[in-house]
């Protein structure tokens, strides 16, 4: 019997008399890692047939097991309902015992990667090689497979896409000999979100399938196109819900909604590591987005789970504006195109547009959709744990809609095989499309290229000058390394020039985003003059336009202006570059900048100075993100910071200024710790500082806290304290019950944003569910990291609380970022502070906004002038009653309070608590209304935390209190 190529092959098999969709449990050959039988369906009961339409030997068993795993007919199509045989290349089933979509079973990184090696092994038609360690020394893996012919000639390929991405290397007679001899190129990336199980198990067969079929449409995309994929994007957090699901989830009786997830996915980032494309902290993103900026990948496609039951990204916009219009355009021809395919394949609930926005350009898709290619995503529905679910789905996601024509069921058993169906037709479907459309897709991808370098000569801005002047010089280096690293070119200025700034607005009127005009100086109050000048001076960094990342420069250096009448964001809507770190940067309208001699760099170091004097040094307050590690650096030599201003002839160095003693800090020492952290040091006379008030800035012993039930932004704060070398110790809330008085052991207890509210964060995971242990053992491995504990329910408890209260109450600084400062105010530890209601009408969604520094001689606010930008996201909103000790270190701004992103109605937040600190007992509580040390983006108001941790003993020192 052959397959019909226009029906389903099994619909021409009588159906047994049992009710379809009937669970049976069958024992299967093969390893299982669980005792339960897998669960089968009997809906497809006839005979395989033996042959595929092309002539192709099926194999029959590891068929009747795919079928068997797929609770419905209407949930697999022809391009994936059976495996086709081949007597040399390595199928799953060969090497695992069974095929792909086994219900109980999950399979390790390394056991992926092994089945890579042994598939590459056997064919021509598949590389595979690894790629660098994660932050825990787990490798990412990199399969190719094609044609045995395009992978022989890989290194031709790559250097035929470095030249066809940049019409400066490649003239057009070039281009299109390029275009005619290059295959596409389609990197898939799977298991960045690690409970999202199905896609790394999915790509295994994918792999199989497209080396083994001789289907001629398979043939056709094996020889037009090189699929690449990155089995497991995260290996650290794979092998985690891995470990964490083959202890706790062995039988399909478990219930999966009893115990929650492990704590941990990747060493410092859970789900945010699809918010990690414009920093480059991870190690799996720096891997990644440097395939796709090194190889000039032009395709991409992350492969996710959440949404029923394939969701095909193309977003309800609105689209990020600085994206080629035929980079949008593509994301609905593919779109459209699968939705059209698939449902004529027979599978329901296959949709587009009503998910996500377009806006955002953190996701890794989006490193190819700042680079001229097209980057994509789905959303398969999964059950995360590996057995089959009944699911029942929201009314809202059943409906029929213009772009969910055939909607999902309201009701449905649901199998990790049909996760497997479902995604791997649509890839196979996006790669069919790809094939068939190779050369315009080159074309295309050439064509966004010489859109940006056209625009760059002939629309402003031109270029953006960054000078070597700088207030915060270390961070405008940072910046402008990042923007390298992402694959930006920057040049240095030869000699002097001046050019009209660029004064257009990025925003619409009535937007609710306030842009200004102008250079941008790092200070958000500063909007220059529209006939001011762009001036540029010999070793000045200049960010040419007219290169083919123009539109990559546009989005990460423009204040953004999300409009406000569309659809609510997904997710952040602002980035900007120099408001985030602080640093002066100008858009220049001229086209003549492009003429200024100027030669490239990959350096960028902006050392502090060092002018020689009497017997102490100066160091100039700057707020720097990098002034907590430059006073480590400085270990035992003694600190002190200034209370008032200093006076230095005409300068007023406001107050914060450090004094160190010129014994202490030889001239050559001094120049050496000037460059490394971008301070500048004055020499100055006893008399100068004499008489002055000052503190030491003792180095405290710092704890991090983090609860079990969210380590999300305390994942941030750990990476960014872990970078910059500053020494904690990690302390789980549940162990604050038995540690005895934390003040013998810390000075400063830092609390990260915990999300949701009080009382949650109070409560932890629900005991009801414990003990429940997180440690390592022989059978999970990957476990205990980097955290442990024996049991991670139960919160803090009364005990902790009364703990942190002592704390604070003998001595010691609790310093309670964004949702975590709501504890100690609603549990009554913090007085004469109050958590509000969000202002009637206003709305945040993780914009840029102005902050006003309400205290300027506070400590908290030292470095800092009137204004700052600051990362707000949808509250807390805090409040301090009239008359009360709780001293306001920054407010919001005044008026519109919109710097980048959206802000609706903001002037009802303008003047309210940004920052406090409240004195209790010989302690300090430290509350911030934001997070200041958001997703390690946000290096403006890093030294905020810095300061409290700096003069975490001193924070009552204050000319005004």
């Amino acid at each position: 019997m052959r397959w019909s190529r226009t029906a389903h092959p099994v619909l021409l098999a009588a159906l047994v008399a049992s009710p379809a969709g009937a669970l049976h449990a069958q024992n299967g050959d093969g390893p299982s890692h669980g005792d339960a039988p897998p669960q089968t369906f009997d809906w497809h009961a006839g005979p395989v047939p033996d042959t595929t339409p092309w002539g192709q030997p099926v194999d029959v068993e590891s068929t009747r097991r795919i079928l068997a795993w797929t609770t419905a007919p209407e949930y697999t199509t022809t391009l994936v309902d059976h495996l086709p045989a081949h007597p040399a290349i390595v199928s799953p089933t060969d090497h695992f015992g069974d095929p792909i979509g086994r219900p109980g079973v999950l399979h390790r990184t390394g056991e992926i990667h092994d089945y890579f090696r042994a598939l590459a092994a056997s064919t021509p038609r598949v590389r595979f090689e690894e790629l660098g360690e994660t932050e825990e020394g787990n490798r990412l893996g990199l399969a190719h497979v094609g044609s045995a012919a395009n992978l022989a000639r890989l290194d031709e390929v790559w250097e035929g896409y470095r030249a066809l991405a940049d019409p400066r290397a490649s003239d057009a007679d070039e281009a299109r000999a390029l275009v005619d001899r290059l295959p596409a190129v389609y990197l898939l990336t799977a298991g960045l979100h690690s409970a999202e199980t199905g896609p790394p198990e999915m790509v295994m067969e994918l792999a199989y399938r497209l080396a083994a079929s001789e289907d001629p449409e398979i043939r056709r995309v094996r020889d037009s196109v090189v699929v690449m994929i990155v089995p497991v994007a995260e290996p650290d957090g794979r092998d985690r819900v891995v470990d964490w699901y083959r202890l706790h989830y062995p039988t399909p009786d478990t219930t999966a909604e009893r115990i929650p997830g492990p704590p941990y996915w990747g060493h410092y980032i859970f789900h945010d590591n699809n918010r990690d494309g414009l920093q480059l902290t991870a190690r799996l993103t720096r891997e990644i987005v440097g395939l796709i900026r090194d190889r000039k990948i032009p395709l991409a496609h992350d492969l996710h789970e959440s949404v029923p039951y394939l969701y095909t990204s193309t977003g309800t916009g609105p689209y990020n504006p600085a994206v080629d219009p035929i980079a949008v355009a593509e994301w609905t021809w593919f779109a459209n195109y699968e939705v059209t395919a698939l449902t004529a394949l027979g599978l329901p609930g296959v949709w587009t547009h009503g998910f996500y926005d377009g806006w955002n350009p953190t996701y890794l898709i989006w490193a190819a959709n700042t680079r001229n290619g097209l980057g994509r995503f789905y959303e398969t529905f999964g059950n995360s744990v590996p057995w089959t679910r009944e699911r029942e789905l929201a009314s809202r996601a059943t409906d029929v809609e213009w772009y969910r024509p055939n909607p999902p069921r309201e009701r449905t058993l649901w199998s990790l095989r049909n996760n497997t169906n479902y995604m791997q037709s649509g890839v196979l479907t996006a790669l069919s499309l790809t094939a068939q459309n190779r050369a315009r897709l080159l074309r295309q991808y050439r064509a966004k290229a010489e859109n940006a370098v056209r625009k760059g000569r002939t629309e402003a801005p031109h270029a953006w000058v960054v000078p070597r002047a700088q207030a915060r010089k270390a961070d405008a280096a940072y910046m402008l390394d990042l923007l390298h690293r992402q694959g930006i070119e920057i040049h240095r200025a030869d000699s002097a020039a001046a050019f009209p700034a660029d004064t257009g607005d990025t925003a619409e009127a009535g937007d609710g985003a306030d842009t200004g005009d102008g250079a941008d100086t790092g200070d958000p109050a500063d909007a220059a003059d529209p006939a001011a000048l762009v001036r540029i001076e010999p070793g000045d960094f200049v960010i040419r336009m007219d290169q083919p990342y123009r539109n990559l420069v546009l989005t990460l250096m423009e204040r953004q202006a999300f409009p406000a009448d569309a659809p609510r964001p997904y997710d952040d809507v602002a980035w900007t570059f120099p408001l985030m770190f602080g640093a002066a940067a100008s858009p220049v309208a001229d086209p003549g900048v492009l003429a200024v001699p100027m030669s490239p760099v990959t350096t960028f170091e902006i050392p502090g100075t060092v002018e020689e004097g009497g017997a102490w040094w100066l160091v100039r307050p700057s707020a720097s993100a990098f002034t907590l590690p430059a006073r480590l650096a400085l270990r035992d030599v003694e600190v002190r910071a200034v209370e008032d201003s200093v006076t230095l002839g005409v300068e007023r160095v406001p107050p914060g200024a450090w004094l160190i003693r010129r014994r202490d800090l030889t001239p050559d020492a001094a120049r050496r710790w000037a460059a490394a952290w971008g301070l500048d040091l004055v020499g100055v006379d006893a008399g100068t500082v004499e008489g002055l008030p000052t503190h030491a800035l003792d180095v405290p012993r710092i704890a991090l806290l983090h609860t079990w039930r969210s380590t999300q932004a305390e994942g941030w704060a750990r990476y960014t304290l872990d970078r910059l070398g500053v020494p904690y110790t990690y302390v789980a809330d549940t162990r604050l019950r038995s540690m005895g008085p934390l003040r013998r052991r810390f000075d400063v207890v830092l609390f990260p944003d915990q999300g949701g509210d009080a009382r949650s964060i109070f409560q932890g995971l629900d005991p009801a569910v414990g003990p429940l242990p997180y440690r390592r053992s022989a059978e999970a491995p990957s476990l205990g990291r980097p955290d442990a504990t024996d049991d991670m329910t139960g919160g803090m408890r009364l005990e902790g609380l009364a703990a942190l209260r002592d704390f604070v109450e003998a001595g010691g600084t609790f310093i309670a970022l964004r949702n975590a400062a709501t504890l100690p105010v609603a549990m009554g530890l913090v007085r004469d502070v109050r958590v509000s209601d969000t202002p009637e009408g206003l709305f945040v969604p993780g914009s840029l906004v102005r902050g006003e520094v309400a205290t300027p001689d506070h400590p908290l606010a030292y470095g800092y002038g009137p204004e700052l930008a600051l990362h707000h996201r949808f509250g807390p909103y805090l409040a301090v009653d009239e008359d009360a000790e709780a001293g306001v270190v920054v407010r919001y701004g005044s008026g519109d309070i919109g710097l980048s992103g959206l802000v609706q109605n903001g002037a009802r937040l303008a003047g309210e608590p940004a920052l406090i600190s409240v004195p209790a007992g010989g302690g300090h509580w430290v509350l911030f209304g934001f997070n200041p040390l958001n997703r390690h983006q946000n290096f403006m108001d890093f030294a905020l935390v810095w300061n409290a941790i700096l003069n975490w003993n001193d924070l009552g020192r204050s000319s005004s209190r």
